[in-house]
């Protein structure tokens, strides 16, 4: 007989109603011969004793490098916001006079004029979206930087204070606790010693 033909004999099948008997019972017998493998004495679940909240916000915008990266960044769009300003008014310029002088110059100048006014209007919205991504870019590598600092400076408290757990605190996440488990202030002026 060659490898995987079909048997000579097919077996008598089983009434269906015999076949969901049969499995249920080989079922539970092999769940049965399972349990004393799987149990065990039940491992109790140690309550939290220890538990602490840090509000990241606070710790972003109150710690030294915090406040002077949110100066740096006020900077930074302050001087770009100037520059498009500047932009914008000069080509507002540029329109306001080819208005006025529209009926003095050809139809070739008209278009080579409007022509102008849309490069210009398309090179002002490039400056505006390259200055949001930047300040965007900024923000987010100094908001990085300063959650890596702070999760380094909790780790340190933790270990001192013996905290089991320490949240993240957000209106989204934690909506009531003990303002005596709060431990932001004092992960501030950790920060700021640390990273002056």
């Amino acid at each position: 007989m060659p490898p995987f033909a079909a048997p000579a004999k097919v077996p008598p099948v089983m009434p269906a109603s015999s076949r969901v008997f049969f499995l249920a019972a080989a079922l539970a017998a092999g769940a049965l011969s399972a349990a004393p493998a799987l149990a065990g004495p039940p491992t109790p679940v140690r309550s939290l004793e220890k538990v602490a909240l840090v509000d990241l916000g606070r710790c972003l915008l109150e710690t030294t490098q915090g406040t002077k990266g949110k100066k740096d960044l006020e900077s930074v769009f302050a001087k770009g916001q100037s520059q498009l300003d500047k932009k914008t008014e000069d080509l507002k310029k540029k329109y306001e006079d080819l208005m006025a002088k529209r009926a003095m110059l050809s139809e070739d100048e008209i278009a080579r004029r409007q022509q102008e006014l849309v490069v210009k209007d398309q090179e002002l919205q490039q400056l505006y979206q390259q200055l949001q991504e930047d300040v965007a870019t900024k923000e987010a590598q100094l908001t990085e930087k300063i959650y890596k600092n702070v999760a380094a400076i909790v780790k340190e408290v933790a270990a001192e204070e013996g905290l089991q757990i320490v949240v993240v605190r957000s209106p989204a996440t934690v909506l009531y606790t003990n303002p005596k488990l709060d431990i932001t202030n004092r992960v501030i002026v950790a920060y700021d010693k640390k990273h002056k």
